[in-house]
């Protein structure tokens, strides 16, 4: 999910805090991070398959946690799936189960049943970067953030589950019912894998950092629940949930009785996580310390496999792919359509650049919104989000951030680099095995743009209302390109 919600309300209050005041990005060092060393451990991952397997593999692995849970989250929701995922965190507390959670504030405004939860003596939670505003929605947040903009614009976007230091899973998702196919329509294909090995250790220490940090705050000081008894206005909400969701929660629950041991595949594997000094610098630390990596990996650089929800220039513009390109490299962009994105504001930028891409000679498939996900629960209109990339069928990359300005210069971001051909080829299977997903994007003799998926043909973006691309004039015209 990026920053800016597309929905009406959002979208009006974030122009009026945003109008005529984007952060300009800093100038980056030629040099900077060149000196970063990265450590590679010996592990095992497995691809989860579905997006109703995510929500069980995770309550799986809570009811079989015996001393600690640390959990990170960009959102989480006060749906069925959020709901009945805390609960269950809150079940392991009662046997005894440590449970720390961190969460981004952006989305976290007066949530009595999210601070009710933590009244469990073995459940805590932390809110990172909090807003000053949160009793009267958008209107005040929306102040705020411009009076504050320096120090709000950092989210965190880390998503990350660690059970016991011994498997973790990592990837796109938040919690939510869209992030795991129980929403009736306005799904994400997104993606998580689990891992194990001593690459955990590495993971937690970013997370103590973060936890012990002045920029996350216990909850219970920002918001009142005004409970009379322990975890009371989490019970209320969770029963009224639970009576009017019975056949999700018994879908969930059959899933998760269902659940056969994973796929693991051995892998080399190298995490990267981004500074919080770029709470203060706004620097790239996690993009330039990718691009060192991939640049001293020893391959042939000849194939590389994008996918991202979101694909805007940063400081120096595509240089990666410019890099590749000259070094005669085949290049793969998945992505969303203009139809399909989430965000209200990417679009209009994206616009701008996706003739740039294919004219240096990248491959580009955007997701049609309407695209029919078979394992899914409900496949009714949906948004692109899975974060990866594959170079020459053997290394992958599987993270949190997206390929835009705001994850290299404002959010804080991480990911696990993974050297095995299994594990490359089995992603690349998750991304681009069903080609019925995407409309493939090319410029026909006449250098027009045209949009084929099977025998359907194209020669404007595919279900894109006139409308939004009025709106989409009017987000450029306020040049709020590198908050996005």
């Amino acid at each position: 999910m990026p920053f800016f919600n597309s929905k009406l309300a959002v979208v009006s209050l974030t122009l009026l805090a945003l109008a005529g005041c984007a952060t300009p990005q800093p100038k980056v060092p030629e040099q900077f991070q060149n000196e970063w060393e990265f450590k590679t451990v010996k592990g095992n991952v497995a691809l989860i398959e579905s997006a109703p397997e995510a929500i069980a593999r995770r309550i799986d692995l809570v009811r079989n946690a015996k001393a600690r849970i640390d959990i990170e989250y960009f959102s989480w929701n006060k749906d069925t799936t959020g709901l009945l995922f805390l609960n269950e965190l809150l079940l392991a507390a009662d046997r005894g189960v440590k449970v720390r959670i961190i969460l981004d504030d952006l989305l976290v405004f007066n949530e009595t049943w999210l601070a009710s939860a933590a009244t469990h003596n073995n459940l805590d939670i932390q809110i990172f970067n909090a807003f000053n505003t949160r009793k009267a929605g958008w209107l005040t947040r929306a102040f705020d953030f411009q009076k504050h903009q320096k120090s709000l614009d950092h989210r965190l976007h880390e998503k990350y589950m660690n059970i016991d230091g011994e498997t973790l899973i990592l990837g796109g998702r938040n919690i939510g019912d869209d992030y795991f196919s129980y929403k009736p329509k306005n799904n994400f294909f997104d993606l998580d894998i689990l891992v194990q090995g001593d690459v955990a250790e590495d993971f937690e220490r970013n997370f103590t950092e973060h936890w012990i940090a002045s920029y996350t705050s216990d909850i219970e000081y920002l918001i009142d629940t005004k409970d009379k008894q322990p975890l009371a206005s989490f019970k209320r909400t969770f029963e009224n949930i639970t009576k009017k969701k019975q056949d999700v929660i018994a879908d969930i629950e059959t899933r998760v009785s269902a659940l056969q041991e994973p796929n693991y595949v051995a892998a080399k594997l190298t995490p990267i996580f981004d500074s919080a000094e770029k709470l203060d610098d706004s620097m790239p630390y996690f993009r330039h310390r990718i691009e060192h990596f991939v640049y001293r990996y020893p391959s042939a650089k000849q194939k590389l496999v994008i996918s991202t929800p979101y694909m805007l220039p940063n400081e120096d513009g595509f240089k990666v792919v410019d890099d590749f390109v000259n070094h005669g490299a085949d290049i793969t962009l998945v992505t969303n359509s203009m139809a399909s994105n989430d965000s209200g504001f990417v679009p209009a930028y994206y616009q701008k650049h996706r003739e740039e891409l294919l004219d240096k000679g990248v491959n580009i498939y955007e997701y049609d919104t309407h695209a029919i996900h078979l394992k899914n629960v409900n496949t009714r209109k949906g948004h692109y989000h899975n974060k990866a990339f594959i170079l020459d069928n053997q290394l992958s990359y599987i993270g949190s951030s997206n390929f835009d300005p705001r994850s290299d210069f404002l959010n804080l971001e991480f990911g696990v680099m993974i050297e095995s051909e299994e594990f490359a080829r089995q992603l690349e299977h998750y991304l681009l095995g069903d080609k019925s997903l995407y409309w493939k994007v090319e410029k026909n003799s006449q250098g027009k743009l045209e949009w084929t998926r099977g025998n359907q043909l194209k020669t404007k973006d595919p279900n894109y209302s006139g409308s939004s691309k009025v709106f989409d004039k009017l987000y450029r015209a306020i040049n709020i390109e590198n908050e996005l």
